[in-house]
């Protein structure tokens, strides 16, 4: 763990592309940078990205959203929801959902632990 306050801004962190011209992240607060024990990136979604997003059996993953709106459907039992500002939703370490982003893009808040590194997609 960190033994100091620590700042971070989207703009002198990498990008990192989850998928090329469609997602990416800025990995703000880390195990790496700033010796945090979870992470804490921010998530740009394009509009209209269709995707099957599934755990990696590692990582407990909180997103929050800020920004635009995406239909989420629980693979495992059909559930479906609308995911706007406001909202969060708890992804254990297995899960697979769809992933459907509306027409003015997603940004979402993520707290991943364990940690991810900078680059780590």
């Amino acid at each position: 763990m960190g033994d100091k306050i620590a700042w971070a801004r989207q703009e002198d962190v990498p990008k990192v592309w989850v998928h090329e011209g469609l997602e990416y992240s800025h990995r703000l607060i880390n195990s790496y940078d700033q010796g945090c024990s979870f992470s804490f990136h921010i998530t740009t979604y394009e509009p209209h990205f269709d995707t099957i997003v599934e755990g990696d059996g590692v990582h407990e993953v909180v997103l929050y959203c800020l920004h635009g709106w995406s239909e989420q459907t629980d693979l495992s039992d059909g559930r479906t929801r609308t995911f706007r500002p406001g909202d969060a939703i708890y992804l254990p370490l297995n899960y697979r959902y769809r992933h459907v982003i509306g027409d003015g893009g997603l940004v979402v808040a993520v707290c991943c632990t364990p940690s991810r590194q900078p680059g780590e997609v």
